[in-house]
């Protein structure tokens, strides 16, 4: 039963008073961030995960843009922290992409302009390595399934019966992982739905 952390959100967004729910504020006016850094729109969940298997579903109908996932925070004397996310100081952020990727305790797929799909994994490289997704079906709700143990993060199209989107496998924890949820530059929220039957 994951719930949103308010908490955890920046002034750009907006958490329902249901924690089901979040939304951007407005994409003309960013408060206290850079318009690139798309990380400014994160939210986590209430709940974190040190053990077992999880699954939630997110309704992400009519949106042009999103990142959904898990977010582990990484242990490391040279990162500092702001609201909530782990950033490295000598990492230049300026590519949109270039922290959503394992490397930085990120586990995502996305969606920006309303049909280019993409999963963000680590490279040799300083850039991310940008996975194109192909669906068959757009989804309108995701489901993501989490095993902690296992070190693997699915991601289902609900809306093409469950389809396998993404799947991440090694994925090394080093601290609890939280549900993450980012509604981007794009006013149509997401929402968490109760698991499909």
């Amino acid at each position: 039963d994951v719930m949103l952390n308010p908490d955890s959100a920046t002034p750009n967004i907006a958490v329902s008073v249901d924690q089901r729910q979040v939304a951007t504020v407005c994409t003309l006016t960013f408060k206290n961030s850079n318009p690139r850094d798309f990380s400014a729109f994160g939210v986590l969940g209430c709940q974190y995960f040190s053990s077992g298997k999880y699954y939630w579903e997110v309704d992400v109908s009519g949106k042009i843009a999103w990142i959904l996932g898990v977010h582990s925070k990484i242990s490391s004397p040279n990162k500092r922290k702001s609201s909530g996310f782990a950033f490295d100081p000598s990492v230049n952020y300026a590519n949109v992409y270039s922290k959503y990727r394992p490397q930085y305790g990120y586990w995502v797929i996305g969606l920006q302009n309303t049909c280019e799909y993409n999963a963000f994994e680590d490279s040799s490289s300083a850039h991310p390595k940008v996975l194109t997704l192909f669906m068959a079906v757009p989804p309108c709700r995701v489901g993501v399934f989490l095993n902690y143990e296992a070190g693997i993060v699915s991601f289902f199209n609900v809306t093409n019966h469950g389809a396998l989107i993404y799947k991440f496998s090694g994925c090394r924890f080093s601290q609890p992982a939280y549900p993450y949820f980012n509604p981007w530059n794009c006013l149509v929220p997401m929402t968490l739905c109760p698991p499909s039957s």
